[in-house]
């Protein structure tokens, strides 16, 4: 069982550090996950349920257990990848900082934890790992109509058509906003914001997500289309086993997106440290439930 957070300083500074965590991780939605604020140890293993394409349906003759398959099964995914960020304030201002001015302090933290561990995820999206949908595009060609070409692409690679998501870069995103087509459909009150925030919610089949976090990985990459069954990813708490002045799991009720908060004192510098952890694993499952998008050299 995962440790709890008492002192009530820290619940309302871990608290604030979680929105930030969780709306730079949210494409993470995109993929199979399993989060959850369960501890475990680096090396453990989290099964993360995977539901791809349907086999063919059967014509009966006699026997309703005929091409009964389907692709879904239950794979386990090791937690091998742990990343902390720390932050630190002398024992006297510890004591006479506002929590606000800390909340921004660990916010900030999480924030850049939240942006490594979701740029490490993306670093499987690969030529070695996926096929292309679309290469070699400018963000002045990426358009209504590129999107439209990529569509078309993951039908004919037979992904399925629900749960579609498209993750692009800042670029891509703008040139999409400034798109004719996509700009006059702000208009409705569903897309204003399109407007107000700069965001595309749904296009052409696809939740759309912008984020900050895709590697080129030396190969120009600058977005993709998944479905769900392409990467599968676990995330738990890792426990702590020395003894801390404070420690425990920090979680999302909904997502079950996780990390560990650690608060403890170096008598020797006189220093009070903050720590935020991640423990996750991820695994590519489906080479064809992911369409990667790049850009020219």
């Amino acid at each position: 069982m995962a440790n709890t957070l008492t002192d009530l300083k820290d619940v309302r500074i871990a608290q604030a550090a979680l929105l930030p965590w969780m709306t730079e991780l949210m494409p993470l939605s995109i993929f199979s996950t399993n989060f959850g604020p369960d501890a475990a140890d680096k090396g453990d293993t989290v099964k993360v349920p995977i539901v791809g394409a349907p086999s063919p349906s059967s014509d009966f003759a006699g026997d309703y257990t005929a091409n009964a398959d389907s692709q879904a099964s239950s794979i386990p995914i090791v937690l091998n990848k742990h990343k902390f960020k720390t932050v630190h304030l002398t024992a006297k201002e510890a004591a006479t900082t506002a929590v606000p001015l800390l909340e921004k302090l660990v916010s900030t933290a999480a924030h850049q934890l939240a942006i490594d561990v979701l740029t490490d995820i993306f670093s499987c999206v690969t030529k070695a790992n996926f096929a292309a949908a679309l290469e070699g595009v400018s963000a002045e060609e990426f358009d209504y109509k590129a999107i439209l070409g990529i569509r078309e692409a993951c039908n004919l690679a037979k992904m399925p058509k629900d749960q579609r998501s498209l993750v692009l870069n800042t670029s891509l995103n703008t040139a999409l906003l400034a798109d004719d087509i996509v700009s006059r459909s702000f208009i409705t009150n569903l897309a204003q914001p399109g407007v107000v925030e700069a965001r595309v919610n749904r296009i052409a089949g696809f939740n759309v997500h912008e984020t900050d976090c895709v590697p080129s990985n030396n190969e120009n990459l600058a977005g993709f289309v998944a479905h769900p069954s392409a990467v599968a990813v676990a995330m738990r708490y890792l426990q702590p086993i020395a003894n801390y002045d404070e420690a425990g799991a920090v979680t999302d009720p909904v997502t079950g997106l996780t990390f560990g908060y650690l608060r403890y004192t170096d008598t020797t510098s006189n220093k009070v440290y903050i720590t935020l952890e991640a423990l996750y694993g991820y695994k590519v499952i489906r080479a064809e439930a992911l369409k990667r998008i790049t850009t020219a050299a």
